[in-house]
């Protein structure tokens, strides 16, 4: 049986936003694959 391949690959992804004292990073450097069936979820604080 051939290796799984991932169908989402994403390397040293960040997101941003601009805030009253600067800039508000909340992902930072996160490397994920995701594969056929997987079921995925970002959980955290949100507005902090």
């Amino acid at each position: 049986m051939p290796a799984k391949q991932p169908i989402i690959i994403t390397k040293n992804l960040s997101k941003s936003y601009p805030s009253a004292t600067g800039t508000l990073e909340v992902l930072k450097g996160i490397d994920l694959s995701v594969y056929a069936g997987e079921i995925i979820a970002v959980v955290g604080a949100s507005g902090v």
